[in-house]
């Protein structure tokens, strides 16, 4: 039964035919442009699904041309040779030590060695032909010295296509290139027709952006360092201030419910603002000891972004998490989802990983991924390799092999979501980065798991023994001061 049939079924068993033609008369006006504020909805979108449907290509470039394989086999034209006339062809006898051709060169059609060739362009000395199988080839192709990057897919140099302060972009314009015949003929009838006004609204062909990014800017987000005397002049004791922790960080209890619950259940007269004020200053020394215990990482890994409000503004968490272990890999904190931001959270990801190591990177259709992926590709190692998970149905086999990973950063999402809500949002950048650094904190060394048989994700030998959670926070703290 067709959509249009059931909707008209649930209407007449909805309304009056008095109310019917109430509804028919009310859209023919808007079908007649005559009520400004309804309008029908738009479906540029369905009829046209590749316009303006950015995504970065898998592939990365080639540096230097593709060699292509000989096309002819100088050792089978030598026997034809010999069996059609009856005595083998005879290597070229130079004469002149000027037109012989150089030691090492070879024929790029047959591939037949330096003795079969011989130069045909005088003094020059640039063209070689070959006698075996009469082709002509250069020595030193031009265009060889000119591209910097080339198709993965077609071998065609990439020229220059724009120029920007952070990225340049490089693209293919090979009308014969096997990607830009693919994207172009899964386009439909519409798109087809559009494409002869607004071809530039449609990625069809292969395209690289080669990053400029400076060491300075790759820096992971961090907490503001505060005073390192002024962890140790609080007016309470430690035990005081990992109770703060412990409900604040550890439970997900706002700053204002953990100041009530320490001051009628405890009598410690803390206010909220005491408790935001201790979490900046305990933040820094966490977040060093975050990235010193972090250990070795898993082959797979799981990254997706949560957004989170900073005066009223969207700011993003970029997290990655081990597919085995469950910890946090890395978690920056940034107020877009550009590039930058992924290749950051990227990096801090693979940190600890062994340079031989491959890893896989499960994301979602955030083209910031795998752009930031070639990055780390070029500059860093161990090599990585991305996987799409798209939507929520698994319309490829790629998505369904890989949606448990998603998944997985999918619910760690939620459980930050969980730890932040009571925040309500954040009053400063800081204060969301100090939130965050401790509830890593938590999760990789305090929050036991039930996949993980209720252990935690980074076990540490001495917590062992402690049963209490500020005193666990107790320990964190003194041995965060040392790292």
């Amino acid at each position: 039964m067709k959509k249009t049939t059931r909707f008209v079924i649930w209407i007449c068993s909805k309304f009056t035919r008095s109310e019917i033609e109430q509804i028919m008369q009310g859209l023919l006006e808007v079908l007649a442009n005559r009520n400004p504020e309804v309008k029908p909805k738009d479906d540029f979108k369905e009829k046209h699904p590749a316009y303006r449907n950015f995504f970065v290509d898998s592939e990365p470039p080639l540096k230097v041309p593709p060699q292509e394989a000989p096309r002819l086999n100088w050792r089978e034209l030598l026997a034809n040779y010999q069996r059609k006339k009856g005595h083998p062809l005879l290597p070229v006898n130079s004469k002149d030590l000027k037109t012989k051709a150089p030691k090492g060169s070879c024929c790029r059609v047959c591939g037949a060695p330096a003795e079969y060739l011989y130069f045909n362009d005088g003094k020059k000395r640039s063209q070689l032909k070959c006698k075996v199988c009469s082709s002509l080839s250069q020595i030193h192709p031009r265009y060889r010295n000119k591209a910097k990057y080339f198709c993965p897919h077609g071998g065609h140099s990439l020229y220059l296509w724009k120029e920007r302060k952070e990225v340049s972009i490089y693209k293919c314009d090979n009308d014969r290139c096997p990607s830009f015949l693919k994207n172009k003929g899964k386009l439909n009838f519409a798109e087809r027709l559009l494409t002869k006004v607004k071809s530039s609204q449609f990625k069809l062909r292969y395209q690289f952006r080669e990053y400029h990014f400076t060491e300075e800017q790759l820096s992971h987000s961090a907490p503001e360092e505060k005073d390192a005397s002024d962890l140790f002049k609080i007016h309470n004791s430690l035990n005081t201030l990992c109770l703060v922790l412990t409900f604040h960080i550890s439970l997900g209890i706002s700053a204002r419910k953990t100041a009530f619950i320490l001051r009628n259940v405890f009598s410690l007269p803390l206010s909220y603002q005491s408790v935001l004020n201790y979490t900046e200053m305990v933040a820094p020394y966490c977040h060093r000891f975050n990235l010193a215990y972090k250990g070795e990482v898993d082959p797979i890994q799981a990254g997706d972004e949560a957004y989170i409000k900073v005066r009223g503004k969207n700011y993003y968490v970029f997290f990655f998490i081990s597919s085995s272990s469950r910890k946090i890999t890395a978690y920056h904190i940034e107020n877009s989802r550009e590039t930058l931001p992924a290749v950051i959270a990227i990096k801090e990801a693979i940190r600890t990983a062994s340079p031989e190591q491959e890893i896989v990177l499960v994301t979602d259709g955030n083209p910031s991924y795998p752009a930031g992926i070639h990055f780390i590709n070029q500059n860093y190692e161990p090599n990585l390799t991305h996987k799409k998970v798209l939507g929520l149905q698994n319309l490829d086999k790629e998505s369904e092999e890989f949606r448990p990973f998603k998944e997985l950063i999918e619910r760690l999402n939620r459980t930050y979501k969980f730890h932040t809500r009571a925040a309500g949002g954040f009053n400063s950048a800081n204060g969301a980065i100090a939130l965050t650094t401790l509830f890593v904190t938590y999760y990789n060394f305090l929050r036991p798991h039930i996949s993980l048989n209720y252990s935690v994700p980074v076990p540490l030998e001495s917590l062992k023994g402690i049963d209490t959670l500020q005193g666990k926070w107790a320990k964190i703290i003194k041995l965060a001061t040392l790292a």
